[in-house]
Protein backbone atom coordinates (compact mmCIF):
# COMPACT_ATOMS: atom_id res chain seq x y z
CA UNK A 1 0.00 0.00 0.00
CA UNK A 2 1.02 3.99 -0.83
CA UNK A 3 1.02 6.11 2.23
CA UNK A 4 -1.13 9.12 1.73
CA UNK A 5 -4.22 10.96 1.32
CA UNK A 6 -6.27 11.94 -1.20
CA UNK A 7 -7.02 16.01 -1.30
CA UNK A 8 -10.19 17.02 -2.72
CA UNK A 9 -12.73 20.49 -2.80
CA UNK A 10 -10.62 23.91 -3.35
CA UNK A 11 -7.51 23.59 -4.49
CA UNK A 12 -4.21 26.24 -3.08
CA UNK A 13 -2.22 26.06 -0.03
CA UNK A 14 -2.89 22.84 2.06
CA UNK A 15 -0.95 21.55 5.20
CA UNK A 16 -1.09 17.74 5.50
CA UNK A 17 -0.93 16.50 8.97
CA UNK A 18 -0.64 13.14 10.72
CA UNK A 19 -1.65 11.01 13.39
CA UNK A 20 -0.98 7.36 15.43
CA UNK A 21 -4.23 7.77 16.67
CA UNK A 22 -7.52 8.55 15.04
CA UNK A 23 -9.60 8.51 18.03
CA UNK A 24 -7.56 11.67 18.97
CA UNK A 25 -8.89 15.16 18.85
CA UNK A 26 -5.71 17.32 18.94
CA UNK A 27 -1.64 16.87 18.67
CA UNK A 28 -1.68 16.56 14.74
CA UNK A 29 2.24 16.40 13.49
CA UNK A 30 2.49 18.80 10.59
CA UNK A 31 4.12 16.68 7.47
CA UNK A 32 4.24 18.90 5.16
CA UNK A 33 2.85 22.07 2.82
CA UNK A 34 1.19 21.28 -0.48
CA UNK A 35 0.15 23.69 -3.31
CA UNK A 36 -3.06 21.54 -4.18
CA UNK A 37 -3.35 22.42 -8.55
CA UNK A 38 -5.86 19.75 -9.51
CA UNK A 39 -8.91 18.46 -7.58
CA UNK A 40 -8.54 15.36 -6.48
CA UNK A 41 -4.68 15.13 -5.69
CA UNK A 42 -3.03 12.38 -4.19
CA UNK A 43 0.02 13.08 -1.66
CA UNK A 44 2.15 10.50 -0.80
CA UNK A 45 3.65 10.63 2.28
CA UNK A 46 7.49 9.29 1.53
CA UNK A 47 8.31 9.53 5.23
CA UNK A 48 6.15 6.55 6.40
CA UNK A 49 8.24 3.39 7.13
CA UNK A 50 6.30 -0.08 6.61
CA UNK A 51 5.76 -0.16 10.51
CA UNK A 52 3.95 2.74 10.89
CA UNK A 53 0.79 3.94 11.27
CA UNK A 54 -0.86 6.81 10.19
CA UNK A 55 -3.89 8.75 9.74
CA UNK A 56 -4.17 11.66 7.50
CA UNK A 57 -5.67 14.77 7.70
CA UNK A 58 -5.89 18.37 4.68
CA UNK A 59 -6.27 21.63 6.56
CA UNK A 60 -6.49 24.76 4.17
CA UNK A 61 -3.71 27.38 4.96
CA UNK A 62 -5.44 30.16 6.02
CA UNK A 63 -4.55 33.29 3.35
CA UNK A 64 -3.61 30.24 1.02
CA UNK A 65 -5.91 30.28 -2.15
CA UNK A 66 -2.94 30.26 -4.73
CA UNK A 67 -3.90 28.22 -7.54
CA UNK A 68 -0.43 27.78 -9.32
CA UNK A 69 -0.46 26.67 -12.83
CA UNK A 70 3.01 24.87 -11.70
CA UNK A 71 3.10 21.45 -9.21
CA UNK A 72 4.64 22.93 -6.57
CA UNK A 73 5.71 21.81 -2.66
CA UNK A 74 5.79 24.07 0.16
CA UNK A 75 9.92 23.93 1.21
CA UNK A 76 10.10 25.72 5.29
CA UNK A 77 12.34 28.08 6.19
CA UNK A 78 15.59 26.63 8.36
CA UNK A 79 19.37 26.27 8.47
CA UNK A 80 22.04 23.60 6.89
CA UNK A 81 25.29 23.12 6.07
CA UNK A 82 25.84 24.05 2.02
CA UNK A 83 28.85 22.27 0.44
CA UNK A 84 31.04 19.31 0.99
CA UNK A 85 32.94 18.20 3.70
CA UNK A 86 36.70 17.55 2.38
CA UNK A 87 36.37 13.38 3.41
CA UNK A 88 33.83 13.38 0.88
CA UNK A 89 34.02 10.72 -1.75
CA UNK A 90 34.34 12.39 -5.38
CA UNK A 91 33.89 15.76 -3.95
CA UNK A 92 35.12 18.45 -6.33
CA UNK A 93 37.25 21.56 -5.07
CA UNK A 94 34.96 24.21 -5.52
CA UNK A 95 32.40 22.52 -3.20
CA UNK A 96 33.61 24.23 -0.15
CA UNK A 97 34.49 25.68 2.44
CA UNK A 98 31.21 24.37 4.40
CA UNK A 99 29.13 26.97 5.28
CA UNK A 100 26.21 27.08 7.39
CA UNK A 101 23.22 28.77 5.67
CA UNK A 102 19.86 30.05 7.14
CA UNK A 103 17.48 30.58 4.71
CA UNK A 104 14.65 32.99 6.21
CA UNK A 105 11.71 32.84 4.47
CA UNK A 106 9.76 29.29 3.22
CA UNK A 107 9.28 29.31 -0.16
CA UNK A 108 7.18 27.20 -3.09
CA UNK A 109 9.31 24.83 -5.20
CA UNK A 110 8.22 22.91 -8.43
CA UNK A 111 7.65 19.93 -8.35
CA UNK A 112 9.36 18.98 -11.08
CA UNK A 113 11.57 20.18 -13.26
CA UNK A 114 9.66 22.72 -15.99
CA UNK A 115 8.15 20.38 -19.02
CA UNK A 116 8.20 21.53 -22.56
CA UNK A 117 4.01 21.37 -22.29
CA UNK A 118 4.70 24.37 -19.32
CA UNK A 119 7.22 25.94 -21.14
CA UNK A 120 5.31 26.36 -24.77
CA UNK A 121 2.01 27.46 -22.72
CA UNK A 122 4.08 30.69 -21.29
CA UNK A 123 6.60 31.15 -24.05
CA UNK A 124 4.73 30.15 -27.06
CA UNK A 125 7.70 28.02 -28.15
CA UNK A 126 10.06 25.01 -27.47
CA UNK A 127 13.50 25.16 -27.63
CA UNK A 128 14.51 21.56 -26.42
CA UNK A 129 16.69 19.30 -28.62
CA UNK A 130 14.58 16.18 -27.31
CA UNK A 131 10.95 17.06 -28.47
CA UNK A 132 8.06 15.03 -29.36
CA UNK A 133 6.64 14.29 -25.78
CA UNK A 134 5.84 17.19 -23.94
CA UNK A 135 5.82 15.81 -20.80
CA UNK A 136 9.83 15.99 -20.79
CA UNK A 137 11.85 18.67 -19.37
CA UNK A 138 12.43 21.88 -21.33
CA UNK A 139 16.20 21.75 -22.75
CA UNK A 140 18.47 24.08 -24.75
CA UNK A 141 17.03 27.02 -22.40
CA UNK A 142 19.78 30.21 -21.86
CA UNK A 143 19.46 31.45 -18.29
CA UNK A 144 18.04 34.90 -20.07
CA UNK A 145 15.36 32.05 -21.39
CA UNK A 146 14.49 31.14 -17.68
CA UNK A 147 14.33 34.20 -15.68
CA UNK A 148 11.87 35.62 -19.03
CA UNK A 149 10.05 32.75 -18.64
CA UNK A 150 9.29 33.47 -14.60
CA UNK A 151 8.68 37.00 -15.48
CA UNK A 152 6.12 36.29 -17.74
CA UNK A 153 4.23 33.74 -15.29
CA UNK A 154 4.42 36.23 -12.76
CA UNK A 155 2.68 39.01 -15.09
CA UNK A 156 -0.30 36.04 -16.12
CA UNK A 157 -0.64 35.06 -12.82
CA UNK A 158 -0.90 38.60 -11.11
CA UNK A 159 -3.20 39.15 -13.70
CA UNK A 160 -5.44 36.46 -13.30
CA UNK A 161 -5.03 37.08 -9.53
CA UNK A 162 -4.04 33.70 -8.55
CA UNK A 163 -0.30 34.90 -6.68
CA UNK A 164 -0.36 35.63 -3.14
CA UNK A 165 0.62 39.09 -2.14
CA UNK A 166 4.01 40.23 -2.30
CA UNK A 167 5.13 36.46 -4.25
CA UNK A 168 6.84 36.22 -7.73
CA UNK A 169 8.10 33.11 -9.77
CA UNK A 170 11.63 33.10 -10.49
CA UNK A 171 14.53 31.10 -10.16
CA UNK A 172 16.34 29.84 -7.02
CA UNK A 173 19.29 30.89 -5.32
CA UNK A 174 22.07 28.44 -5.20
CA UNK A 175 21.56 28.29 -1.48
CA UNK A 176 17.84 27.68 -1.73
CA UNK A 177 18.13 24.69 -4.25
CA UNK A 178 20.61 22.95 -1.99
CA UNK A 179 18.55 23.08 0.80
CA UNK A 180 15.53 21.87 -0.69
CA UNK A 181 17.97 19.32 -2.16
CA UNK A 182 19.38 18.13 0.74
CA UNK A 183 16.24 18.01 2.33
CA UNK A 184 17.48 17.59 5.65
CA UNK A 185 20.03 15.26 4.88
CA UNK A 186 24.07 15.97 5.02
CA UNK A 187 24.80 12.73 2.96
CA UNK A 188 26.29 12.72 -0.64
CA UNK A 189 22.47 12.49 -1.68
CA UNK A 190 19.17 13.50 -0.89
CA UNK A 191 18.34 9.50 0.04
CA UNK A 192 21.78 8.64 1.44
CA UNK A 193 25.42 8.24 1.18
CA UNK A 194 25.21 5.49 -1.31
CA UNK A 195 29.04 5.23 -1.88
CA UNK A 196 28.93 2.42 -4.56
CA UNK A 197 26.41 4.24 -6.51
CA UNK A 198 23.98 1.60 -6.54
CA UNK A 199 20.71 3.33 -5.36
CA UNK A 200 21.11 6.26 -7.76
CA UNK A 201 19.01 4.91 -10.54
CA UNK A 202 16.30 4.97 -8.57
CA UNK A 203 15.95 8.83 -7.88
CA UNK A 204 18.22 10.11 -11.26
CA UNK A 205 18.64 9.81 -15.22
CA UNK A 206 22.30 9.71 -15.50
CA UNK A 207 24.94 8.14 -18.10
CA UNK A 208 24.31 4.72 -17.09
CA UNK A 209 20.45 4.54 -17.41
CA UNK A 210 19.19 7.52 -19.56
CA UNK A 211 20.22 6.18 -23.15
CA UNK A 212 21.95 9.81 -23.64
CA UNK A 213 18.12 11.26 -23.39
CA UNK A 214 15.75 13.21 -21.23
CA UNK A 215 13.18 11.47 -19.89
CA UNK A 216 9.48 12.35 -18.72
CA UNK A 217 9.66 14.41 -15.46
CA UNK A 218 8.31 12.63 -12.44
CA UNK A 219 9.22 8.80 -12.99
CA UNK A 220 11.68 8.47 -10.82
CA UNK A 221 12.07 8.61 -6.91
CA UNK A 222 11.30 12.11 -4.93
CA UNK A 223 13.60 13.04 -2.54
CA UNK A 224 12.01 13.82 1.38
CA UNK A 225 10.52 17.06 0.36
CA UNK A 226 8.71 15.72 -2.62
CA UNK A 227 11.21 17.17 -5.54
CA UNK A 228 11.34 15.19 -8.75
CA UNK A 229 14.91 14.06 -10.77
CA UNK A 230 16.36 16.82 -8.00
CA UNK A 231 20.04 14.61 -9.19
CA UNK A 232 19.29 13.92 -12.72
CA UNK A 233 17.61 14.61 -16.07
CA UNK A 234 18.61 17.83 -16.63
CA UNK A 235 20.95 20.89 -14.75
CA UNK A 236 18.83 23.50 -13.56
CA UNK A 237 19.89 27.19 -13.52
CA UNK A 238 19.83 29.21 -10.15
CA UNK A 239 19.56 32.76 -9.50
CA UNK A 240 22.60 33.92 -8.87
CA UNK A 241 26.01 33.95 -10.10
CA UNK A 242 28.36 31.04 -9.57
CA UNK A 243 31.31 31.88 -6.62
CA UNK A 244 33.65 30.62 -3.51
CA UNK A 245 31.42 29.71 -0.58
CA UNK A 246 31.74 32.67 2.11
CA UNK A 247 32.57 29.72 5.20
CA UNK A 248 31.28 30.67 8.29
CA UNK A 249 27.28 31.44 9.06
CA UNK A 250 25.00 33.53 6.50
CA UNK A 251 21.60 34.17 5.95
CA UNK A 252 20.05 33.84 2.29
CA UNK A 253 23.13 34.28 0.59
CA UNK A 254 23.47 35.31 -3.21
CA UNK A 255 26.64 34.40 -5.20
CA UNK A 256 29.20 37.64 -5.96
CA UNK A 257 27.84 39.99 -8.41
CA UNK A 258 31.17 40.06 -10.34
CA UNK A 259 31.72 36.83 -11.65
CA UNK A 260 29.34 36.54 -15.74
CA UNK A 261 28.41 33.20 -15.09
CA UNK A 262 25.12 31.57 -13.41
CA UNK A 263 25.07 28.71 -11.20
CA UNK A 264 23.59 25.72 -12.70
CA UNK A 265 22.90 22.65 -10.30
CA UNK A 266 21.81 19.13 -10.11
CA UNK A 267 23.21 16.05 -12.37
CA UNK A 268 21.65 15.58 -15.75
CA UNK A 269 21.28 12.63 -18.27
CA UNK A 270 24.95 12.72 -19.48
CA UNK A 271 26.46 12.90 -16.40
CA UNK A 272 28.53 10.32 -14.65
CA UNK A 273 27.49 9.27 -11.03
CA UNK A 274 30.18 11.61 -9.15
CA UNK A 275 28.25 14.77 -10.58
CA UNK A 276 24.95 13.70 -9.41
CA UNK A 277 25.42 14.19 -5.67
CA UNK A 278 23.99 17.25 -3.72
CA UNK A 279 27.18 19.67 -3.68
CA UNK A 280 27.91 18.95 -6.99
CA UNK A 281 27.97 23.16 -9.06
CA UNK A 282 28.94 24.58 -11.79
CA UNK A 283 28.10 27.32 -14.50
CA UNK A 284 27.01 28.57 -17.46
CA UNK A 285 27.16 31.61 -19.67
CA UNK A 286 23.25 33.05 -19.25
CA UNK A 287 22.90 33.85 -22.93
CA UNK A 288 23.75 30.39 -23.97
CA UNK A 289 21.34 26.76 -23.41
CA UNK A 290 22.82 23.16 -23.78
CA UNK A 291 20.43 20.56 -24.99
CA UNK A 292 21.60 19.37 -21.08
CA UNK A 293 19.82 22.42 -19.41
CA UNK A 294 16.66 22.94 -17.76
CA UNK A 295 15.39 24.77 -14.78
CA UNK A 296 12.76 24.68 -12.25
CA UNK A 297 11.09 27.82 -10.49
CA UNK A 298 10.29 29.28 -7.22
CA UNK A 299 7.33 31.10 -5.79
CA UNK A 300 8.51 33.25 -2.98
CA UNK A 301 8.18 36.66 -1.60
CA UNK A 302 9.46 39.25 -3.28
Amino acid sequence: MIPGIWITGATGAVSIEYTTNRDQTSGWTPLASVLVTNSPEFYIDTTATNSSKRFYRAVIESGGNTNSPLRMVWISAGTFTMGSPSTEVDRLSGEGPQTQVTISRGFWMSKYETTQEEYLAVMDTNPSHFNGDASRPVDTVSWNDATEFCAKLTASELAAGRLPSGYSYRLPTEAEWEYACRAGTTTRFGYGDDLGYGELGQYAWYSDNSGQATHPVGLKKPNARGLYDMHGNVYEWCLDWSGPYPGGSVTDPRGPITNPYPAIRGGCYIDMDRYCRSAFRGSGNPAYGRKALGFRPVLAPE
